[in-house]
């Protein structure tokens, strides 16, 4: 991320960037600079992530801060009470339910150790922390639809060992939560089929800017 301006003062949830800047942090960046510093109450580099008590008790829409097109990130401890299927705790609407449910086992966040005088794939490396990635579903009283919600717990942990037994125990009750959909590719047939169709017409047209609501063949950005 760049510098921020220089007399310029950040606010929660926001912060003074030029025009097409973003808070973009890599997983590394997020785990030592925001996350690592909140547990052990250090200044953070910018007060752009606000704290949520509990970001499993609203929908993801319903959550405050930024923009819903772009990534948001959130400070909690709340770890959605998942159960042995994976799935949150269920949230109740007025027209429809939702729930949280895991994607895959989590991913170690990993860096080398530097000054070490050896090859890439000897190198001895630095555990800093877990991020696990959960879908947000959609509930009614006839389906459950799949939402293109994905949202990313960071979480710092340490490795404990015993006689028998290694353990990963997490760092702290704070976690962070980045949040946000799924971009939609227009499949490469499709985009041949339309405007050999605009062609026939005699309309002008770009596929490439056409709502995602008049797709109808999509495929999913993988998460």
């Amino acid at each position: 991320m760049e510098k921020q301006k220089k007399g310029a003062k950040p606010t929660v949830g926001s912060l003074n960037l030029p025009i097409g800047f973003r808070f973009r942090p890599t997983d590394e960046e997020l785990l030592v600079h925001y996350l690592s510093r909140k547990i052990f109450s250090m200044p953070l580099p910018a007060l752009i992530i606000p704290e949520i008590l509990d970001v499993f008790v609203s929908f993801p829409s319903d959550l405050p801060a930024g923009d819903l097109r772009e990534n948001r990130y959130f400070f909690s401890k709340a770890n959605g009470d998942i159960n042995s299927k994976g799935c949150s705790r269920l949230i109740s609407g007025k027209d429809c339910s939702g729930y949280w449910k895991a994607v895959g086992q989590g991913q170690l966040i990993v860096v080398p150790i530097s000054g070490s005088a050896v090859s890439e794939q000897q190198q001895q490396r630095l555990l800093l922390g877990m991020k696990k990635a959960l879908r947000f579903y959609q509930t009614t009283r006839s389906e459950c639809l799949r939402t293109r919600w994905i949202m990313h717990q960071y979480s710092l942990v340490t490795i404990s060992s015993s006689d028998q037994n290694v353990n990963m125990m997490q760092v702290g009750d704070w976690s962070v939560f980045r949040i946000y959909q799924k971009k939609l590719l227009i499949s490469k047939n499709l985009r041949t089929k339309s405007n050999g169709f605009a062609e026939q017409c005699n309309i002008k047209t770009n596929t490439r800017k056409r709502p995602f609501n008049e797709v109808l063949k999509d495929k999913e950005v993988p998460i």
